[in-house]
């Protein structure tokens, strides 16, 4: 089986492999012509493994079948940008990038209807919004600003907002999604780098991505698993001084 263009594939739609070079160190087409970059995807199968452990070990099991959803999404990230980076063709960027999305929709979910005690309705349209946002949000980035990383610019903002406010409401998982921000920002900044220092690293920063990426997933996943409380239980906003009786 051709690898680079299953059959499948090929027969339903030949222009999805098509192949490209984005990234600084690939120097060909070759499966092996991206190894940094392919060989630190284990980074995501190692988190899904130990995520899937301590959900084993010290199982939520509220919110079990998401979280179990989120760990395989995960394992599927990592498979898929491991084609992506030996295929480089353009169905294996969905195989990358899809996961990544549909565990971030899961991580949304959990904060609205869990820690923010959204009805699943308002739920279903602010992640609708957020798809809509993330799939929309490409024209409106001036042209040169995150060229390769538009798409995530928005679950970055997203996962910021929530961290703001589960941090004022004094929850345990707010300082988890506040380091998850962090470490989102810098592996963004890893992905933009790429090609800007191509000449200076020539194996370039995108490795730094998957690496950083898989933290990002770590930690949001341990929190999904710890910190969420059960349907019903979510995290209250804290009393105002003017609440308290006189």
């Amino acid at each position: 089986m051709d690898l680079v263009c299953p059959a499948l594939i090929a027969d339903a739609a030949p222009a999805l492999c098509r192949q490209f070079d984005v990234y600084c160190e690939r120097i060909g087409f070759g499966l092996d012509a991206e190894p940094l970059n392919a060989l630190t995807n284990v980074a995501m199968l190692v988190v899904a493994a130990f995520a899937a452990r301590l959900q084993i070990a010290r199982p939520n099991r509220d919110a079990a079948g998401l979280i179990w959803a989120a760990i395989i999404a995960v394992a599927l990230g990592g498979i898929g940008a491991t084609l992506f980076h030996t295929t480089a063709t353009v169905w294996a960027v969905w195989a990358d990038m899809m996961p990544f999305l549909v565990f971030m929709m899961i991580i949304l979910w959990l904060a609205l209807t869990r820690h923010f005690g959204w009805p699943a309705w308002a739920a279903v349209i602010a992640v609708l919004g957020f798809l809509a946002i993330t799939f929309g949000s490409g024209p409106l980035i001036p042209r040169g600003l995150l060229p390769g990383g538009a798409y995530y610019l928005p679950p970055l903002l997203v996962l910021f907002a929530v961290a703001v406010i589960l941090q004022r409401r004094g929850s345990k998982a707010g300082v988890s999604y506040l380091l998850a921000s962090i470490v989102f920002l810098g592996a963004l900044a890893a992905r933009e780098s790429d090609g800007p220092l191509c000449a200076a690293i020539p194996f370039g920063t995108h490795f730094l991505w998957h690496l950083l990426a898989a933290l990002l997933a770590w930690i949001l996943i341990r929190s999904a698993i710890l910190d969420t409380p059960a349907s019903g239980a979510a995290t209250r906003k804290p009393r105002r001084d003017r609440d308290k009786p006189a």
